[in-house]
């Protein structure tokens, strides 16, 4: 628990919260809210969400490779879920093997039946005369900012579509202490941008500063 220190504010003093930095991860309690929230409606629009932030948390992608994700991605010809889920990166070209639990497949399959999509189409859609196109990324941010703000009834400037790629890949991390398990599941090229990326150089050489040396 770190000390609260009260300081004299000066005039020209501009908060700055927020803007600059790693993107912060959901906690685990935070995915349940989130979770329960969604699921206790029973609107369209609420089960499309629920269905894109379980995949969207499952899988780790970036939000250009998840919103261009089609119904064909996860469900065969014989309607069923695919055991393994290959997804090549946009930005790296690489192939990533990603999976959804149980849980997100059913959130899935409601958000399929209910809006009578097809394999051919995209599974994250709008409700316009459009709703044939992927949600933008935009429209995607907005919808981390309000479940966020809305949801968690907290500041959302911390958090972006990078919080839900890194959410399950600290915990992963926090769990196995395995950089290269993260990288792989993250599909990035190296354990150096993977321990960039999750920021744990740095923690762990304070964690271990801290344990070590207590004066």
């Amino acid at each position: 628990m770190s000390r609260k220190v009260n300081l004299k504010k000066t005039e020209n003093q501009v908060e700055n919260v927020g803007t600059s930095g790693q993107r912060k991860a959901l906690t685990v309690k935070q995915i349940k809210l989130i979770k329960s929230y969604l699921s206790s409606r029973e609107t369209l629009l609420s089960k499309r969400d629920l269905a894109l932030f379980s995949v969207a948390v499952d899988t780790m992608l970036r939000s250009v490779d998840l919103l261009k994700l089609k119904v064909s991605d996860f469900i065969d010809n014989d309607g069923l879920f695919r055991e393994v889920i290959e997804i090549k990166q946009q930005k790296t070209k690489k192939i990533v093997v990603v999976e959804i639990s149980t849980n997100t497949q059913e959130s899935v399959a409601e958000w399929i039946e209910s809006s009578e999509k097809s394999l051919s189409d995209y599974l994250f859609t709008g409700f316009t005369r459009n709703n044939h196109k992927p949600l933008s990324r935009v429209h995607y941010a907005v919808m981390i900012k309000s479940w966020i703000s809305d949801i968690l009834g907290i500041d959302s400037s911390e958090y972006s579509t990078h919080s839900l790629r890194r959410t399950k890949a600290s915990l992963v991390y926090s769990a196995t202490q395995n950089v290269e398990v993260v990288r792989q599941l993250l599909g990035q090229s190296s354990i150096t941008a993977t321990s960039a990326y999750l920021n744990i150089g740095k923690k762990d050489a304070l964690r271990l500063a801290r344990e070590t040396v207590s004066v």
